[in-house]
């Protein structure tokens, strides 16, 4: 090889130890500083929806292009029709009907994530009425059976957007009349976690799930005598999710692990327990997971949703009903609005800046830096020396961190097995390539 060839290899060497090196840095700099929401970009449903007490029409929420807002449309599918307008950086969720069909409840999350009630008596009509202010998140909500009253499932706010094993506060039942009047606090628990909110049908109870003894289960407030006692206890000894009444309150619907895949993911399926016996029978076998089972009103139907995709991010789902016997199973084929944005800059940036991306820039900048140091002055280990050396200063940090912020502690300790796998397949390449370079070089 001549001089000149010599320069000119190194030239383009250093191009790419340049290219791949702002390649990286820009790729660390996007993934650090991106919003990390699945959903930012998503078009498809929500995870909850609700049938009128008629079974005329299915209330849901609905992303479009990110955004989150409250549709209904015929039980056929047909006539779907968007009937909330959030505002920037604000998703409406959770819809519910009241019990007269002429109206409905719904929460709206703030850029925050806190989440309030706000109510719509007509839905004919766009106005709409805050039933709770930005001071506490709303996790669950319920009318009462006249639908004077709405039952909520909240905590303070400051305390929902602390981390884990920082809250002061915990989850709490409260009531507020669709007036609009201030809310009552009826419960004073600091319940660790609290969901599923829902209402007996002479409204003398309340009914919902909580984390205890290491399951979730399911839980009766009585709003007379303001006592809680589990319910349905010996029936449901494996953790109950999603419970749902049917109207006449002689059959309970939930989601429970039904099996195991074969990488480890629980698979939920939906069941139905006769109250009568307190019998349950398994309706689904999707091998995915369900959610919010919804019952028809005049006939002997469930409606759910189905996420074939479990347990990835952002959710697919699928509005499915079927029968009491779980004979009958058919889809709601909802006529849905498409993305308006086929092309999103963002969306592809989001979709190629991912770990598999990182680990091949990392690996390939310092597989070229190797190359270089040899050619340089024959320090071909320097650069796995120099990435050992790193992954020990992240991973000293993931020590200092886990004392601010577990969390934090956690996530560079993550950094630091990856950065340490990432140092030894560089020792190897060092290896292999100085070996094969000397045996090249041999007469």
């Amino acid at each position: 090889m001549t001089g000149g060839d010599s320069i000119s290899n190194n030239r383009i060497l250093c191009s790419l130890i340049g290219l791949v090196g702002f390649l990286f840095i820009a790729s660390l700099a996007y993934s650090v500083l991106k919003d990390n929401d699945p959903y930012k970009h998503f078009t498809g449903l929500g995870d909850t929806i609700s049938i009128s007490t008629d079974d005329t029409t299915i209330a849901f929420s609905y992303y479009k292009d990110g955004k989150e807002a409250i549709y209904t449309g015929n039980v056929d599918g047909k006539n779907v029709e968007k009937i909330t307008e959030p505002e920037e950086k604000t998703d409406h969720r959770q819809p519910q009907f009241s019990p007269d069909g002429k109206g409905l409840i719904y929460v709206a999350a703030n850029p925050d994530g806190v989440q309030t009630i706000h109510y719509q008596s007509d839905l004919t009509s766009d106005e709409t009425r805050p039933l709770t202010g930005t001071d506490h998140h709303v996790f669950s909500t319920a009318f009462s059976p006249d639908g004077s009253t709405v039952y909520y499932i909240a905590m303070p706010a400051e305390d929902f957007q602390k981390p884990e094993g920082e809250k002061e506060n915990g989850a709490e039942l409260y009531s507020v009349d669709v007036k609009g009047n201030p809310p009552q606090k009826l419960t004073d628990k600091d319940s660790y976690a609290m969901n599923e909110l829902s209402v007996s049908a002479d409204g003398e109870n309340l009914y919902y799930t909580a984390f205890r003894d290491k399951k979730e289960q399911l839980f009766s407030y009585n709003l007379e005598t303001g006592t809680e006692q589990p319910f349905l206890e010996e029936h449901t000894s494996d953790g109950v999710y999603h419970p749902a009444f049917s109207p006449n309150e002689d059959f309970l619907a939930y989601t429970a692990v039904a099996d195991t895949s074969e990488n480890g993911t629980f698979q939920y399926g939906l069941y139905l327990m006769d109250l009568s016996s307190g019998e349950s029978t398994r309706l689904t076998d999707y091998n995915a997971s369900v959610t919010s089972p919804v019952f028809f009103h005049q006939e002997d139907r469930i409606a759910l949703l189905v996420e074939s995709n479990w347990p990835s991010e952002p959710s697919s789902y699928e509005v499915m009903t079927v029968s009491y016997d779980g004979k009958e199973a058919a889809p709601i084929e909802l006529d849905l609005p498409e993305s308006e944005n086929d092309i999103q800059l963002k969306a592809i940036a989001d979709n190629v800046v991912n770990p598999l991306t990182m680990t091949v820039l990392y690996l390939l900048l310092f597989g070229l830096l190797t190359v270089y140091f040899h050619k340089a002055s024959q320090k071909t280990y320097f650069p796995a020396k120099l990435s050992a050396i790193l992954s020990g200063i992240v991973f000293a940090s993931s020590f200092a961190g886990a004392a601010y912020n577990g969390w934090a502690g956690i996530g560079l300790f993550m950094i630091a097995v990856w950065l340490f796998v990432c140092t030894a397949v560089l020792f190897l390449f060092a290896f292999v390539y100085r070996w094969f370079v000397r045996r090249s070089t041999l007469p």
